[in-house]
């Protein structure tokens, strides 16, 4: 068991960036402060939505540091100001870190169809896939929103590991992965306490989903 941690940009709040998007986005400082304890704990890093600061910053320290981590990208904004463009992905990708979707378009999937699911997913890991020459198989569920009908979609997509915003340490080995999402205003303890809380059993997707809903999405975080 060991904790995987959510990011979504490092340094300098950029002007793309709404004020309730804010509270996601940490400092270099905090960042820094970070990776000698994901080292410590063997914790895994991934990063949503595909900011620029994700090569700009995130890339090269995590090289310094030797850890890799899963970047999960938003294919429709490859390339805009302030986003991945492919040079970056490709970069990264040779640089040992995993590409992974984070579908095309950022949408809410329950509120969704099933076509339009496969639609925005597979759009996003074809174009990703030829981006980095191999196949694209994990994926980040947006905003953490997902139910029986979104996860049977994603199954029959063939995805081979799928990153939720579920709270808690888990295993390497499950199709659905927890993440705990690191905060701007987390201090080093506050870190420290997500990389040491107790492992959880493992619990399924579906015992998962009905947690969440008696819990009032408690579990979730946007992402």
């Amino acid at each position: 068991m060991n904790t995987c941690l959510m990011l979504h940009g490092v340094g300098p709040l950029p002007a793309h960036i709404e004020a309730d998007e804010a509270p996601y986005w940490i400092s270099a400082e905090t960042f820094t402060m970070l990776l000698p304890l994901v080292k410590k704990h063997s914790a895994r890093l991934t990063f949503d939505d595909g900011n620029e600061s994700d090569f700009t910053l995130a890339f090269p320290a995590l090289r310094a540091a030797g850890l890799k981590a899963s970047f999960f990208v938003l294919s429709d904004r490859i390339g805009r100001d302030a986003y991945l463009s492919e040079d970056h992905i490709r970069t990264m990708h040779q640089g040992g870190m995993e590409i992974g979707t984070h579908g095309a378009a950022h949408l809410n999937w329950t509120k969704h169809s099933d076509a339009e699911i496969t639609r925005d997913v597979s759009a996003s890991i074809e174009r990703l896939s030829d981006i980095i020459g191999a196949r694209v198989t994990s994926l980040a569920i947006p905003f953490g929103h997902c139910n029986r009908r979104v996860l049977a979609v994603l199954r029959h997509l063939g995805l081979s590991r799928i990153y939720t915003s579920f709270r808690g340490p888990d295993s390497d080995k499950g199709w659905m992965v927890r993440r705990d999402c690191v905060m701007a205003d987390f201090t080093p303890a506050d870190i420290e306490a997500l990389l040491t809380c107790p492992p959880a059993p493992h619990i399924s997707a579906i015992r998962w989903l009905k947690i969440w809903r008696r819990a009032g999405n408690a579990f979730l975080r946007t992402a």
